[in-house]
Parts: C-alpha cells; sequence; structure tokens
C-alpha cells in the first residue's frame, strides 16, 4: 500500500518516491538495530511512501523507545501484536528487506534521499490543496493567501530539526561569544542603539512580543466644551463627538486647504490644567500646554507661543448643510432672536422699520392659528407686533374638530358613553367635544387619538393649539421644541437646526438678523463698515462662526453702549475687510437697509483694495530667501511684476497674500502659492490666561493629523521609530513597521527630519537653506540604504501581518530584526467583541513572533487612571481593570471567595463561554495591582461590584468598561439554577443562555481602595459573585517586556528634568526591570543617550 497523499487532482504522473532506499533503510535496521539511531533525527514514519515500511520503521521506532533492540524477532513479534504483521507481508517479507541489504553503512544518507523525495510529495499535495482554495469563493481571500502560506511554510516547520551536538563543539561557540560580550562587542539580543536599554534587556530577544505603552496624543487636548463644525454643518462640542465616537470633519491639508476627515481614534484625556487663548479676531479656545498651534513657521506647543505671535485659524469653513426650513420659519427666528421677546405669554416683535414688519407679519401668519396685533402706546413707543390666538379660527377650528370626532364614534360602532367611560370622563364633555363647545386637554386628546386609531392630524389638521383656548399657541409652541422660548435678551442663541441649513436658507436667516441688529456704514475716513451687535456672547460668536462659512471675515470685541439711562456691555462684530464686505453684499444682503448697502457698494468701487491685518507673517521672507538662494531681491521684484523693486522691505514688513502669491509665482515655488492663497487666516494671539483644572479630550486625524476647533486650527512613536531606525542602520536587519495611524509618508517625513535634525514642518513647506541642501541629500541616501519597511493599511490584522512578513522575510533571504506595530487599539480583530479581539490579537502576535523568530514591538494606550494620581509615572497596571479585595470570585466548586485571598493561586472558577454558557475554567494568574479610584455599581435586584472605570461588564452590546455604562443599561448576571447547575455536571438542562439581564440602578464614587485582578485563558472572563465580568491581563500576560515611556515635562513644563524621557520596565520576562533616561529632542522627535557606552 503506497502513501494515500491526494496526488490525482495534481498531476497523473507517479509522486516522487525512492523504494530502494526505503528497503536499505529497513533491511539495514533489522541487521543492526543500532543504526536506528543514525536515522530517526532524519527520517519521520510518514516519509515512507510504502504503507508497509511505514508500519515497521513504526515498530522499530516503538520498540526502540521502549529500551527493546529492533531485530527481525522483536519487529516481527511487535508487528503480530499490533494486528499488521500479515499487512506488511509477514515474516517473509522481513526476510526479504535482510536479504536484499548488505550492510547498513550508509543508512544517513538513504535517510536523507527518503526526506526529499517526501517533502517532494508535500509540496506536489500543498500545490493542489492551494488550488482548491483558489476555486473555493466562499471564504475572503485574506484567509485563502494566509492559509496557502501557512501551508508552505508548515513544511518547512515540520522537517526535523536540531539533534544532539557535542559538548566541546557548544563550548568553543560560548567561549568565543563570552569573550565578545567581555569586548561590548555582542549582546545576546537584537541592540536598540540606547545603550542603558541593551543594558537592562540585553538587547531584544528574538521571539519576544515587547510592549511599548503611553499615555495617547502626548497631552495634546482641549476642553470638553471646545465646539467643532462637522460635515452636515452642525456644531458638535469635542466631548460630544468623544462620546459619539464618530464624526466626519474638517482638517487643514498638506496644499493648505480644508477637506474632510474622519478621526481614526477619540480620546479621553482625563482633568488637566488649561489654558484660554484670545486672538485679536475675537475667536478663544482652551487647550493644554502641550496642545500645538499651527504658526508660519510649523506646528508649535501653547507652551512655546506668547502674545503678539500669530496662529492660523481659518479664513473660510465651506460647510453648509443640506436642511431646507420654510422661509417663514427662518425669517422668524432671526426676527425674533435680533429683535423679539421670547419671555411673555406670547412671542412680540419690536421695530421701527415698517417693511421689516410688513415681513415679520407676513411670516407669523403663516403658522395657523394666530393673528398679529401692533400697539405703539398711541404713538409713544416703537411699534411692537404680538402674536396671539386667533380666537375665530380657535372656534373655526373647534367646529370641523367636533364633526370628524361625531364621524368617527359612529364608525367605530361604540356609543359615546363608552367612549367617556373608557377616557375616564363625563359623558357630557364628550357631547360639548362633538358640537365644538370645547376641547380635551393635551392628555386627553393624546388618549383619544389612541382609542380611536388616528393619527392627531386627523382630528385637530393644525395641531392642539388651534381648539383650545387657554393652550399656547402654534409659533410658541415651536419656538419651545427648539429652545428658544424663555430666553431673555443675553441668554439668546442660535438654534442647532440652523447651522445645517443650506446655503441660500442659511444666507436668508443671516439677512434677516442683520436687519434687526446689523448695520451697513461709510465711516468719515471713508472705509465701509458692516457690523452686528448682541448683548448675548454666545450669539455673537455663533454669528462670526455662521459668517465664516461664507468666507467673511469678523471681528468680535466687548463694547459698552449707551442702554436707557446708563451703559451696558455688548459685543459687536465688525466686517471691514473689503472682500468680505463685498461677499456679504452679494449673497447676503440686509433686508430693509438697502440704501445704506447701496453707499457702502459705491465707496468700495472708489478705494484701492489696502489692508493691515489680512498679512502672511514677517517669518515667511525666511522660506522666500531660501528659495531665491544668490537672487537678489531687487531682480525678483521685477520678476514678480512689483512697480517699486528698490525696496521691497523684506524681512521687514508682514507681506500680503497678493503680494506673497506674486514672488511665489516668480519663484515656481508651490509651496508658497500655497500658503498665499491658503484657507487660513493669520491671526494674532492677545491674550494667554489660566483656566484651572477642566476635563480634556482630543482626536487622532490621519495623515494631516489636526483639526478645527472653536475655528482654529489645532493639532493632535517617535521612540519605537528610533529603535526601528537604530536596528536598521546599527544592525542592518530587515524592520517591518505597521503604522495604523499615521500614513507611509508621513512616517518617512518623522525618520528624515530626525535624520537631517531639521523640524518636520520645514521638510513639508520646503523652507531649506541653501547650505542645508547637501546635508538633506546625504540623510536621504543614508536612509535609503536602511532595510526599513513600512505599511500604512488601516485596521490591519495579525493574519495579514503575518502573511506579508513571511513574504518579506523570503525576500531579505534572512531573519527580521524587527517589527513595529503603532498602535495595538488600532488593529483589526475579525470579531464584533473588541475586549476578546485584543486578547486574541496579543496571543497570535506572540505567535507571530516565535513563528518568525523576530522580536515584535506593539504600542499600546495606557489607561487614562494616570491622570488621575499625584505621581503621572505610568505603571503596569495601567494596562487592565481591576475589582476590590472584598469582590467574591464564583470557584467551580461553589464556594464565593474575596480575591484578595485568591492573590498567588490558580483557582478553577466559573466562566461564560461564547454561546453564553456557564464553563469551568481555570485562572493563571491573581494577582494586587494597587491602589487606584473605585466606583460602586449597583443592580435592580441587589448586585453590587465596586471596582476600576475601566473594569469590564457584559452588556447587551458586548463588553463595555463601567465608565461608559449609565443608570438604566442591562448588565449579564448567571441566572442562579444555572449557576447551581455549573457545579453539577449531572444536572445540567439545556437553555438557550445561562444569564439574564440585570438593570443598573447606580454608579457611585467610591474612593480609592487596593484593587485585584485575575486572567482566565480562553473564556477571558469570571463571575464577581455572580456579575459577568472581564479579565484585562491580556496584554500584560502575553508580552515578554513592557516599557512605558514618561515625561516629567508632560505635566510639569517648569521641571528641571526638561527635555528628558524615563523608559519604566515594568516587566521583564528574562531579566530585571527598572527606568533608564534619554534625551528627547521634539523638535526632530528624536531619542538621545545621554551616556557613552561604557560610562
Amino acid at each position: 500500500m503506497v502513501q494515500n497523499l491526494k496526488f490525482d487532482a495534481v498531476s497523473d504522473r507517479l509522486p516522487p518516491q525512492n523504494i530502494e532506499a526505503e528497503e536499505a533503510i529497513l533491511g539495514g535496521i533489522l541487521l543492526d538495530p543500532e543504526a536506528l539511531g543514525r536515522v530517526m533525527e532524519i527520517l519521520t514514519p510518514d516519509a515512507f511512501y510504502i504503507g508497509a515500511h511505514r508500519d515497521i520503521y513504526k515498530g522499530a521506532l516503538a520498540l526502540h523507545a521502549k529500551g527493546q533492540p529492533a531485530d527481525l524477532m522483536t519487529i516481527a513479534v511487535w508487528l503480530k501484536d499490533n494486528g499488521k504483521l500479515e499487512q506488511v507481508g509477514g515474516q517473509t517479507r522481513l526476510a526479504q528487506l535482510v536479504d536484499r541489504t548488505i550492510s547498513a553503512a550508509n543508512i544517513d544518507q538513504y535517510a536523507t534521499l527518503v526526506m526529499d523525495k517526501y517533502t517532494r510529495r508535500l509540496l506536489i499535495q500543498t500545490g493542489g490543496e492551494i488550488s482548491q482554495l483558489g476555486y473555493d469563493t466562499t471564504l475572503p481571500i485574506e484567509n485563502v493567501m494566509d492559509q496557502s502560506e501557512q501551508r508552505l511554510f508548515g513544511i518547512t516547520q515540520s522537517r526535523p530539526q536540531g539533534g544532539l551536538t557535542a559538548t566541546s563543539d557548544i563550548l568553543i561557540e560560548t567561549f568565543s561569544e563570552i569573550e565578545q560580550r567581555s569586548l561590548g562587542v555582542v549582546l545576546p539580543g537584537i541592540p536598540c542603539g540606547f545603550y542603558d536599554l541593551d543594558a537592562m534587556t540585553q538587547g531584544f530577544q528574538r521571539s519576544d512580543l515587547i510592549i511599548a505603552a503611553a499615555r495617547p496624543s502626548m497631552g495634546k487636548c482641549l476642553s470638553a466644551d471646545a465646539q467643532i463644525v462637522l460635515a452636515d454643518g452642525s456644531l458638535k462640542t469635542i466631548g460630544e463627538i468623544y462620546q459619539e465616537k464618530s464624526a466626519s470633519l474638517l482638517t487643514l491639508g498638506n496644499d493648505w486647504r480644508f477637506q474632510l476627515t474622519q478621526p481614526s481614534a477619540y480620546v479621553d484625556d482625563g482633568q488637566k490644567p488649561v489654558f484660554r487663548v484670545s486672538t485679536r479676531s475675537g475667536r478663544e479656545i482652551e487647550t493644554t500646554l502641550s496642545h500645538p498651534y499651527l504658526t508660519i513657521q510649523g506646528w508649535q506647543p501653547l507652551a512655546e507661543l506668547a502674545v503678539g505671535q500669530k496662529i492660523a485659524v481659518p479664513r473660510t469653513l465651506p460647510v453648509f448643510g443640506t436642511e431646507v426650513l420654510p422661509e417663514h420659519q427662518v425669517k422668524l427666528l432671526a426676527y425674533l432672536i435680533g429683535d423679539g421677546c421670547l419671555t411673555g405669554t406670547s412671542p412680540q416683535f419690536t421695530n421701527e422699520n415698517p417693511a421689516i414688519q410688513t415681513d415679520f407679519t407676513a411670516a407669523a401668519l403663516q403658522f395657523p392659528g394666530v393673528k398679529v396685533r401692533e400697539e405703539t402706546s398711541q404713538g409713544t413707543r416703537t411699534p411692537t407686533v404680538y402674536v396671539t390666538s386667533d380666537s375665530a379660527e380657535v372656534q373655526q377650528a373647534r367646529q370641523l374638530f367636533g364633526q370628524r370626532l361625531k364621524e368617527l364614534i359612529q364608525a367605530s360602532g361604540q356609543p359615546a358613553r363608552w367612549l367617556a367611560q373608557t377616557l375616564g370622563v363625563a359623558p357630557s364633555l364628550v357631547t360639548l367635544w362633538q358640537q365644538g363647545v370645547c376641547a380635551p386637554s393635551p392628555d386627553t386628546f393624546a388618549r383619544l387619538c389612541q382609542l380611536l386609531q388616528v393619527a392627531p392630524e386627523t382630528l385637530a389638521p393644525g395641531g392642539l393649539a388651534t381648539i383650545r383656548w387657554m393652550s399656547q399657541n402654534n409659533l410658541t409652541l415651536w419656538l419651545q421644541d427648539l429652545g428658544l422660548w424663555g430666553k431673555t435678551a443675553h441668554q439668546k442663541t442660535v438654534p442647532a437646526e440652523v447651522f445645517r441649513l443650506e446655503r441660500s436658507r442659511l444666507a436668508l436667516f443671516l439677512n434677516r438678523l442683520f436687519a434687526t441688529d446689523g448695520w451697513a456704514t461709510v465711516l468719515a475716513s471713508g472705509q465701509a463698515q458692516l457690523g452686528f451687535a448682541s448683548v448675548s456672547e454666545p450669539l455673537a460668536r455663533q454669528v462670526q462662526h455662521l459668517l465664516l462659512r461664507f468666507g467673511i471675515l469678523a471681528q468680535l470685541r466687548l463694547r459698552s453702549v449707551k442702554y436707557l439711562d446708563g451703559r451696558r456691555p455688548a459685543w459687536q462684530l465688525d466686517i471691514t475687510d473689503s472682500p468680505s464686505i463685498k461677499t456679504f453684499l452679494s449673497e447676503i444682503g440686509i433686508f430693509g437697509k438697502e440704501a445704506a448697502l447701496a453707499k457702502v457698494e459705491a465707496a468700495l468701487a472708489n478705494r484701492r483694495y489696502q489692508t493691515n491685518r489680512d498679512l502672511i507673517p514677517v517669518e515667511i521672507w525666511d522660506a522666500l530667501r531660501a528659495a531665491k538662494g544668490d537672487e537678489s531681491w531687487v531682480s525678483l521684484a521685477t520678476r514678480a511684476g512689483f512697480q517699486s523693486t528698490s525696496n521691497i522691505h523684506a524681512g521687514k514688513r508682514a507681506p500680503t497674500r497678493n503680494r506673497l502669491f506674486a514672488l511665489a509665482t516668480a519663484l515656481e515655488h508651490l509651496e508658497l502659492q500655497h500658503i498665499a492663497t491658503s484657507d487660513v487666516y493669520w491671526d494674532e494671539i492677545v491674550a494667554i490666561d489660566p483656566q484651572g483644572v477642566k476635563q480634556v479630550y482630543d482626536l487622532t486625524i490621519p495623515d494631516t493629523h489636526n483639526f478645527v476647533a472653536n475655528d482654529i486650527c489645532v493639532h493632535n512613536t517617535s521612540f519605537v521609530l528610533n529603535i526601528a531606525r537604530n536596528i536598521a542602520a546599527l544592525q542592518k536587519l530587515p524592520v517591518a513597521i505597521y503604522s495604523l495611524e499615521m500614513s507611509k509618508v508621513q512616517l518617512v517625513y518623522r525618520l528624515l527630519s530626525s535624520e537631517v535634525e531639521m523640524e518636520s514642518s520645514r521638510l513639508r513647506t520646503g523652507r531649506i537653506a541653501q547650505n542645508e541642501w547637501e546635508k538633506l541629500g546625504h540623510a536621504i541616501s543614508v536612509l535609503s540604504q536602511m532595510p526599513i519597511f513600512i505599511d500604512d493599511t488601516p485596521s490591519i490584522s495579525v493574519t495579514e501581518i503575518r502573511s506579508r512578513c513571511r513574504r518579506l522575510q523570503a525576500e531579505q533571504g534572512g531573519a527580521l530584526g524587527l517589527i513595529l506595530i503603532d498602535y495595538l487599539q488600532l488593529m483589526e480583530g475579525g470579531g464584533d467583541n473588541r475586549v476578546q479581539e485584543l486578547s486574541k490579537m496579543t496571543r497570535s502576535l506572540k505567535g507571530l513572533a516565535r513563528e518568525l523568530n523576530v522580536p515584535i514591538i506593539a504600542l499600546s494606550q495606557l489607561s487614562r487612571g494616570v491622570e488621575s494620581r499625584t505621581n503621572k509615572r505610568p505603571m503596569m497596571s495601567d494596562l487592565r481593570e481591576c475589582v476590590t479585595g472584598d469582590t467574591l470570585v464564583v470557584l467551580a466548586d461553589g464556594r464565593r471567595v474575596p480575591i484578595q485571598d485568591l492573590v498567588g493561586s490558580t483557582p478553577e472558577v466559573v466562566s461564560l463561554d461564547e454561546r453564553g454558557k456557564l464553563t469551568q475554567a481555570k485562572a493563571d494568574l491573581v494577582w494586587q495591582v494597587g491602589t487606584r479610584p473605585v466606583y460602586a455599581l449597583t443592580t435592580a435586584s441587589g448586585y453590587k461590584i465596586r471596582a476600576t472605570e475601566k473594569h469590564r461588564l457584559f452588556t447587551l452590546d458586548g463588553w463595555q468598561r463601567l465608565q461608559a455604562l449609565d443608570n438604566g443599561n442591562l448588565i449579564a448576571v448567571a441566572q442562579p439554577n444555572a449557576l447551581e447547575n455549573a457545579f453539577d455536571s449531572h444536572a445540567r438542562t439545556e437553555v438557550a443562555t445561562d444569564i439574564v439581564w440585570d438593570e443598573v440602578i447606580s454608579i457611585e464614587p467610591a474612593g480609592e481602595e487596593p484593587v485585584y485582578d485575575l486572567t482566565v485563558p480562553g473564556p477571558a472572563s469570571w463571575l464577581a459573585d455572580g456579575l459577568v465580568s472581564h479579565n484585562s491581563g491580556a496584554i500584560e500576560q502575553d508580552a515578554d517586556l513592557i516599557m512605558m515611556l514618561y515625561r516629567e515635562e508632560y505635566y510639569d513644563p517648569d521641571t528641571p528634568d526638561r527635555g528628558i524621557a524615563e523608559i519604566i520596565i515594568t516587566k521583564h520576562r528574562n531579566g530585571p526591570t527598572g527606568t533608564i533616561k534619554l534625551l528627547f529632542e521634539p523638535q526632530f522627535t528624536r531619542f538621545r543617550n545621554l551616556a557613552s557606552p561604557g560610562m
């Protein structure tokens, strides 16, 4: 019987084999049983092509394992005892093998021949299997590629490896290695280039999984109330965006134009000191000191900025919604926000312009059931229009209501008395309804519609307000829905619906709003000016923002204005920029003030455009100087078409946008042209004021790494990137970088910035001096020689990484030096349960490190528990979530034991499997984490747990952190009977699931306490006194080395340790833990050794 491999689908030729060699091997073993030891490390039973030969060889191995000789007699007996003697051909066949063999001298060479043929057969079989996988279109192509590569890789792995080596040979290599290490030449692992770190780790060991952890975003955060405009025109705070984890927002592209993007991460950075930055145009934002702002010289943290410097703010926000409110509603909103009184019994509007009064009245009468009346106190006051209910229309609507009610009662087949009894009202009242004398209350009306199974519009087409005397009119109810009713002049704001309006409707809103509190004038100097004023600061800022959508720049300032017999503060918007005024005139206008606008338009036509505000910062001359090289300013000005070329004030005066564009065009410098025509306005900082400690958030923006908040441009890996660079440069080993956050181009910019010692912003803008080009060229040449390979595929999976790394390893013809993943939380796990995905990914990465025999560094985010401690240095516990020591762990034997009593043990616990069934599982670690802030959660059934905010509980939406839960959420608890049955396998009954859902009724802070945790491989869950809890130690458990980054300067800008970064090793499976220090150069995103090797 030949070997049963699948060759039919591949070829009709005879598979590779060498039967004579197989017979010679077996005959040699029968002649000389000691010869078996020479081939058993090379040859496997499956390598024999003939089935009988495999059985004979298996028998020889079995006898050898028992210490018995594998001669002719013993093998025959073994085959007979196992029922295989007749299958192999009996004792006659064994005798033939002995007769055909002269000696066992060349048995090891024969074994190599047999293994060679076996490997070829495996290749043929694998080729067929891969072919079948290719035809199977039900499998995703990623799975097909991975399975194909695994099959090929499995052939090499299945070949026998290793064997006995003489101690003398090992000692020679060992002595040479010891000698080299004593001289500081080599390390056991792969050196990373940081001497102190290499001394502690002895280099990164092959097959190790290394976690590099730090707080995300390096502290670059905004206060929770910072507002961000979204793609649909709506405004949301960064706090709201963090909660929703979804947004499409504006970012400034490399071409200095705004474009839409989506964040790749939403970061809660806890409580931090924030500072309010105020600009000349009146814009404000609160951020941490480390948050970068865009200057003409690149992104700079607030700590390095000062009053007087200019930062980038949008000069236009080209975002409009798609919603279309009726014209009369848009007009009424603007009129009532501007000159309306919304705190009386009904809406009032006061304005002396007859055209505006008429327009307002016409719009108000579009609402059903209302009428308007005008009062002037006999001409002593500015006319006021009151919008009230129209009694005649109410009576008419009641008659219609009564008639339709009567028809519906008759159609129902039930008497009116039954209807009254069901509603709980007197029968006479139902009669009065049918007669149109009165109308039901709102609650009764709703129940009436439900009982008759009709929509409210059927009984009251204009709404309930049109049939009730005492009800507020429809306009008032509409204003209530918008959140405007009851607001004083100081409290008025623009409703959220306005921000989502399409362009023409938004222009109409601003047109009518300026008709109330806006103006157009020509000053004595001849300068044209538009303006708007309000006592409501939020309203004024909202109007400034809405104007910006049309590209209209307005300056906001606080003024003291005359009011009655005194003065009061008011917020005033001034529009003085000529292009902005022209845009306003063409797109918006002011109803009722057309004559004033005509004068403004005439004034603009007679004046040459000049500006002293919309200028490019004077530092731009440095870039122009670098771009022109040796050419004189006079020559450049001549080529740019300037009338006066003798003195263009280079380096002294800030150029206008037009002037910069002319110079950039003459130089054919695209980057400078982009700056000259950009969507950015350079706004001067006028104040930086501390605002105390506040909740802050940040967003991670792919590619561009910036977004617009409060109409200001704000910004959003370098240690491990330095390690990757060092391994590639110093060890000449290939490095694979999987960047899930930054693009490959951005990563190369960062590498180049570090190599050439030049700020990344200068590289991006091309502001490079003539004498720096040689250094830049050399750095590019050096980086080009480094075997660094970058993959920026978003949400890549471990399967894809394995496939690509195998391919890279084959292409490079040797071992890889490092695999770097930035960062772990952005990887794709292939499932809906993100928590279990993370556990699976870390295990898979650990397996990949061993499979490819290469260290893997994965970046990970720390919990924001770091921010809540006085000592901000990260600890290993920041990688996990925990419970208090009195939490009862449900054990497999039915006992409930406090987790603090289980420290150091590996108990059998009750866990929840993927089917929702309770099962027994073994915990592999129980330990005390440290002291942390805890919260007490209580359910409606009386279950309680005290845990850290990141502790995960099982909910209807999967595993959720405690901090994400609210009162009313449902969490999983074990069914009591299921819990009892879990301890008795004979009592198990089949039900859909072993859990029930219990409502959370309170989550309260409970101080700080020592906390504990346990890990359960596989199910990764356990019962905390019945509550289904998730273990958290996957990252820590799987990692061989955990490094945490810390910079004191991040929290204390005045620290004496400015520029120092600490690398804290909190776990080292094969060595010591501790802290080493490096020098950090933020402008180049580079780390350096503090001392030379051996110092």
